[in-house]
């Protein structure tokens, strides 16, 4: 799997990520995780959780890794990794590894797969996942309240309860047992710098799906 390491990017094999893996106790992926920052603040707060950004565009992640790289002192933390990769195709090193996954404010493709919803990619999904792992997802509802960003990116009518009726088969098909549905409105669940352009001060709801893996 390509890493990224500030501007630099290097291999890591499958071999010294098992080995960097069963260092922790526990391990937390955050799929499409835009600037990493997320993950970045999570690892600081959680020394034992080798915390896991993944992101089609590495130059994106760049300074979250560069910032993780410092000495601890300085706010870096050795235990945030960030990965090179698209939830269409997750590196096979990830399989059975994840005990906790997010998803937090998808958008594009990986928005339409996790909501119309894409066989493919829920099973990739669920493959990294750990028996019993918790899988979260924080969809922004406005482009679902839209009609002509609906159609632009290919989107579904989506509401909690719409939600309950079509996700509920298509998850638990892949492996993953939705456990609760609910629309937030105001505040974030998670701090995310995606999230906070895309709903802080707007009135946009927030859908939250809790699941787990089967």
């Amino acid at each position: 799997m390509r890493i990224v390491e500030g501007k630099k990017h290097r291999e890591l094999s499958p071999e010294a990520f098992a080995e960097l893996a069963a260092g922790f106790t526990k391990v937390a992926l955050d799929l499409g995780t835009g600037d990493g920052s997320f993950v970045l603040r999570r690892a600081r707060a959680e020394a034992e959780t080798l915390c896991i950004g993944l992101d089609a565009v590495a130059e994106a992640m760049a300074e979250s890794a560069r910032r993780a790289r410092a000495k601890p002192a300085k706010g870096g933390a050795a235990n945030a990794l960030y990965i090179v990769g698209r939830a269409e195709a997750l590196p096979p090193e990830l399989a059975g590894r994840c005990d906790e996954i997010t998803v937090n404010y998808p958008w594009g493709s990986l928005l339409k797969a996790v909501t119309e919803p894409l066989p493919d990619v829920l099973a990739g999904l669920a493959a990294c996942a750990k028996a019993g792992a918790r899988v979260a997802l924080l969809i922004n509802l406005a482009p679902f309240q839209d009609p002509e960003q609906r159609d632009r990116l290919g989107l579904s009518e989506l509401d909690a309860e719409i939600a309950a009726e079509r996700l509920t088969p298509a998850y638990e098909a892949a492996g993953l047992k939705i456990t609760e549905i609910e629309t937030l409105l105001g505040d974030l669940p998670e701090r995310t710098s995606w999230g906070r352009r895309l709903v802080v001060g707007s009135g946009r709801g927030t859908l939250v799906i809790e699941s787990k893996k089967l």
